[in-house]
């Protein structure tokens, strides 16, 4: 927490009064409004949370007409009554005088900040006006659009379709875009980690106790606490989840894939894996077998730092506890080019476990169509997509996402490659770029390189930026429309399924401040000024919703009311004896599923891969990136790129990437990023606490202050993500910290094309 801040500063912010009058405040923002009467629920309303993806189940109400009272939905027994940090300030983003409550239209040139105040209409008359004459001069394929994911990509989604082009990205291929495409590859679909009863757990930075999933991490934590389960972290840094292993072992950055590759050699070398479940569920082995002849425990001590020895135990600690074990992909594993390897390998691992289906290991999810056929009967509603009929159109996009033969012929064209934006933008390839709509999303923090990726933006004749503060990519926009905050608005039903189907439903807790907008009305409106509007079979979000629900108004009302439901049906484990008799118990229908041993091991028979089974070589990889087809040491580990120290990057538990920083109540907390350097690094460079330095190679100069800390290895250094803010209407937080993003460059991981997060650096003092 910075000491700037006395604790009257931190109560009088906490308390987000309404009375902001004679706040100076820049135009277009909460503060230039004046006092405002605050009104919404005097009771609790159910919804979820949105200061980060999670979107952990939330219940909130006004309290004395001041603020938002808010806390977890207790209808989530995953959640109970608990919020992060982040989530107890959702008040402080909606109260705050910095916030955007006006549409703005750029007077001045673009990025100089000058701008004037309008009206909704204005500003969406403009914007209508800009992007048809776009689309009839250089085609709807000239438009961009891009949003992170949640229901604002959603409708963005339609929309697009709607102006008929291609060219839609979310935030997947800088975050999670890696697991995503080795999960497809391997399995077919996503699989779920079940920590409260898995008696091992391999953890290769997957830091829950900082990038916060409120149920999840209370899983881990409790998992971690226990005696009956042994964690144990491979991390660069001694981050929080390190501190609360068992065990914490230092690697080097980039090179999680020598490790993983290490422990399959043990295992295949003692015949010490689930041979029954490999043979019966998947493809592959015997490359498999042939790719890790080399991989010794000896051979990744001189890549990674670990000793052979370790490797060994670790291995053999895994093999005693399978199947009740789980090795753990992570989520923003992003760090080197060997990353779709590396993730493949881990997936690959739990497989060989025999944990798949099973107590303590890994499951896929059960959502309502699932449970409905295996019982025979409706056990829980379905939901539909009313937008399911929209379609992209079959145009070449600008990154060639799913073009077979090109490097990014795994990516779908759903979420697309960002960082392979400024490329077209700047080479007209293969068409020309003309303007970019985007919603809560900025690139000019998250996405690697962002001076090139300015640059590229300046090229651009109209840009449209929605969001709730005035960041970065906002100052480079022709309009800003601002949106109503995740605690302003209604959204339809998201389909939360784990282990039972389950859903929640985000419900409106206050008024929206000054009549902003939810995306839905954005797009909907913008779609009607447009004349593009005909396919869309909804209005307005109540209408939506009740084509989500099919008719169901129970689950509607239920929904509405409760926010959250999960279905009462026995926890099912295809392959765990106890789990499928109850089940079946219940719901004898599901008789005609179990298997001559009892069990319901047929219903892995026919995965969404190209085999139905569980690849462990994939021969549709292999065809179009030779020798990713299993996996193997690709020589990509290094990041170096022959610098002295390599820098890396996480989650905090108090900020969220480039969302969060400018909030009052989470700016108090936590208002910079020092590097952390370890103590042979500090002697190295003659450095001590709190000296003021700049990484550099290169991409970029980044200034820094020196955070001297055993907790880090000394060839490494880290920052936390989101800082080293660039715009001046973000008057808490700019200029503050490091940013990661000014010294990335442009590459990406070959097969799923993730954007490479850790990078090397030198040293010099400032």
């Amino acid at each position: 927490m910075s000491s700037n801040y006395t604790r009257r500063d931190f109560l009088k912010v906490t308390s987000c009064s309404t009375a902001i009058a004679g706040i100076s405040c820049m135009t277009g923002t909460l503060g230039s409004l004046g006092a405002q009467t605050i009104s919404g629920s005097t009771k609790f309303v159910k919804s979820y949370c949105e200061m980060c993806t999670s979107r952990c189940q939330i219940e909130g109400k006004v309290v004395d007409g001041k603020s938002v009272f808010i806390q977890g939905n207790q209808y989530s027994k995953g959640m109970g009554t608990s919020v992060c940090a982040r989530g107890a300030a959702g008040h402080s983003q909606l109260y705050d005088p910095q916030r955007l409550v006006k549409p703005l239209i750029r007077v001045g040139k673009r990025g100089e900040g000058k701008w004037k105040e309008a009206t909704y209409e204005e500003a969406m008359n403009l914007i209508a006006k800009k992007m048809t004459s776009i689309k009839q001069e250089y085609g709807a394929k000239s438009f961009l659009f891009s949003a992170k994911t949640g229901e604002h990509f959603s409708h963005l989604s339609t929309f697009s379709k709607a102006f008929g082009s291609p060219n839609l990205f979310s935030h997947h291929s800088h975050c999670p875009i890696t697991y995503k495409v080795a999960f497809k590859h391997t399995y077919g679909t996503g699989l779920t980690r079940d920590f409260s009863k898995s008696k091992y757990i391999l953890n290769f930075g997957h830091n829950l106790f900082e990038g916060i999933n409120v149920s999840s991490t209370k899983k881990l934590a409790k998992a971690a606490a226990s005696e009956k389960t042994k964690l144990v972290v491979l991390e660069p840094r001694f981050s929080i989840v390190a501190a609360k292993a068992d065990e914490w072992y230092a690697v080097k950055p980039g090179t999680d894939l020598a490790f993983v590759l290490s422990l399959i050699h043990v295992w295949l070398r003692d015949d010490k894996y689930d041979k029954e479940f490999v043979q019966r569920y998947t493809v592959g082995i015997e490359h498999l077998i042939e790719s890790t002849k080399t991989t010794t425990p000896q051979w990744q001590e001189k890549i990674t730092g670990i000793k052979a020895e370790v490797a060994e135990k670790v291995a053999n600690e895994l093999y005693k506890a399978a199947p009740n074990c789980i090795i753990d992909w992570g989520h923003k594993t992003t760090t080197a080019k060997s990353e779709y390897q590396r993730t493949r390998a881990i997936l690959i691992a739990n497989a060989l476990m025999g944990n798949i289906e099973k107590e303590g290991g890994l499951f896929f999810k059960k959502k309502a169509k699932t449970c409905n056929k295996l019982a025979g009967i409706d056990i829980a509603p379905t939901i539909t997509n009313p937008d399911k009929h929209f379609k992209s159109p079959d145009i070449l996009r600008i990154d060639k996402a799913s073009q077979k033969g090109t490097e990014n012929v795994f990516v779908t064209g759903k979420q697309g490659v960002l960082m392979d934006i400024p490329k077209a933008i700047f080479n007209k390839d293969p068409y020309e770029v003309k303007g970019w709509f985007m919603i809560r999303t900025n690139p000019l923090i998250t996405v690697a390189d962002p001076k090139t990726m300015r640059e590229a933006m300046h090229k651009l004749d109209f840009i449209v930026v929605s969001d709730i503060y005035m960041s970065e990519t906002a100052l480079m926009a022709d309009v800003v429309l601002p949106e109503a905050t995740y605690l302003e608005r209604d959204e339809g039903i998201t389909d939360k399924s784990s282990s039972k189907p389950t859903y929640m439903i985000r419900n409106k807790i206050v008024d929206p401040i000054n009549n902003t907008l939810a995306s839905h009305e954005i797009f909907r409106t913008l779609a009607k000024k447009m004349g593009i509007d005909k396919d869309y079979k909804w209005d307005n979000i109540l209408q939506y919703r009740v084509q989500q629900a099919k008719g169901n108004d129970k689950l509607l009302k239920e929904l509405m009311s409760k926010g959250y439901i999960s279905y009462s049906i026995p926890t099912l484990y295809y392959r765990e004896e106890k789990y499928v008799k109850d089940f079946v118990n219940k719901y004898p229908n599901a008789k005609k599923y179990l298997d001559e041993d009892g069990l319901m091991g047929s219903m892995l028979d026919n995965l969404k891969t190209p085999s139905g089974k569980i690849e462990i070589f994939s021969q549709q990889v292999e065809e179009e990136f030779k020798g990713y087809g299993v996996p193997r040491d690709d020589n990509n580990m290094d990041v170096t790129r022959g610098y002295p120290y390599i820098l890396t990057s996480g989650k905090s538990a108090i900020h969220t990437n480039g969302h969060t920083h400018n909030v009052p109540y989470l700016h108090m907390l936590m208002s910079d990023n020092p590097v952390w350097v370890n103590p042979q690094t500090a002697k190295k460079e003659n450095l001590k606490n709190g000296d003021k330095i700049y990484l550099e190679n290169d991409i970029g100069k980044e200034k820094g202050t020196v955070f001297i800390t055993e907790g880090i290895r000394p060839d490494t250094l880290f920052v936390y993500m989101g800082f080293g803010r660039e715009s001046s209407d973000l008057k808490r937080t700019n200029g503050m910290g490091t940013s990661q993003s000014k010294l990335l460059p442009l590459i990406k991981g070959p097969v799923c094309s993730t954007m490479v997060t850790n990078v090397g650096v030198k040293i010099t003092k400032a």
